[in-house]
């Protein structure tokens, strides 16, 4: 990589760190961060302890790669002890109703976001922009800021001007800005589930886990948290209408179709190679912050490997889907 002195001298900090991938150590650093004890049921133990293991144990991560991932599944176990946190307290949550909600599903780099964000335009449909999918449930007792910003907002905003000087051209490729609307996956993040850590970091063994596991639990986690979400905005459901992506869809369309009954799914297409090729530079690029080397290979090799997956998957259970809740997007 080309890089420039402030990216050299962030790497170069890195260098000075000490990072340590515990899994009770990041529970209990969350507990403190939020005076709060209640995960909740706590089979999600297994997940993260084969994150921090198979992440703790990968040679070719640097120390900054390290701990941006510590740092996110940090945020994670503080986010799963608020939602339960308000579960508590407000079990009507549960009875808010998720109406047939729009649901794009396609391959990563096949104009997903795109769709979702033009949809998401239409003031008539609830989207989900990407500071409130990284904190779903305002920490209690925090103030807004003395010009009336979300902290929470604040703090996605600092971190994308971070994104922009360390890896700037992730703007084109992917924009992280904080009302860029986002993929709900984040919200089974707090579950520690979902394809979603394997972009973050390649990670086969995590993958394999992901494959042999049924993900109805972790879909109808996510529902929980758009039905908080739903109620956090004064409503019972009746009058909103979301409208929501991920390209991890096209491999759980059996799940999701169970999980939202009434929903309508959008798949979009495009030429699988293109495809390859987008995902394959967007890791790439990213992984100059993040790994000793970069091994474009192994890139193009694992996420060729994913989109046939995903492939295979899709043209195995699409006809599944009512005719009337399916619709196909070329890109």
């Amino acid at each position: 990589p080309d890089l420039n002195e402030f990216q050299k001298s962030i790497l170069a900090f890195g260098e000075t760190l000490t990072v340590s991938l515990d899994a009770d150590e990041i529970l209990e650093e969350a507990r403190a961060a939020v005076s709060l004890d209640d995960f909740g049921p706590m089979d999600f133990m297994v997940r993260l302890r084969l994150l921090c293991d198979e992440w703790g144990n990968d040679t070719g991560l640097n120390n900054l790669g390290r701990m941006s991932l510590r740092n996110k599944l940090l945020l994670f176990a503080k986010n799963r002890l608020l939602i339960q946190d308000l579960l508590n307290r407000h079990p009507e949550i549960h009875d808010v109703e998720i109406r047939a909600p729009i649901i794009v599903a396609g391959l990563p780099r096949s104009g997903t976001t795109h769709l979702l964000n033009l949809m998401a335009a239409d003031s008539r449909l609830r989207a989900l922009p990407l500071w409130e999918s990284y904190e779903p449930v305002p920490t209690p007792g925090e103030a807004f800021l003395k010009d009336g910003t979300d902290p929470r907002y604040q703090r996605c905003a600092e971190a994308w001007e971070m994104t922009l000087q360390t890896v700037p051209k992730l703007a084109a490729m992917h924009p992280m800005n904080p009302d860029h609307i986002h993929e709900e996956l984040e919200l089974m993040g707090p579950d520690f589930a979902s394809y979603n850590f394997e972009w973050l970091c390649q990670c086969p063994r995590w993958r394999d886990h992901y494959y042999a596991s049924d993900q109805t639990p972790h879909y109808e986690y996510m529902k929980t948290v758009l039905k908080i979400l739903t109620w956090q905005d004064g409503d019972d459901g009746s009058n909103t209408r979301w409208v929501l992506k991920c390209p991890q869809h096209l491999e759980q369309l059996t799940v999701l179709h169970r999980v939202f009954p009434d929903a309508t799914i959008a798949v979009t297409h495009r030429d699988p190679v293109s495809v390859i090729q987008s995902a394959a530079t967007m890791v790439a690029y990213g992984q100059r912050m993040s790994r000793t080397s970069i091994d474009v290979n192994s890139v193009v090799q694992y996420w060729s490997d994913r989109v046939a997956h995903l492939l295979e998957a899709c043209a195995r259970d699409r006809d599944k889907l009512p005719d009337s809740q399916s619709i196909d997007v070329p890109f």
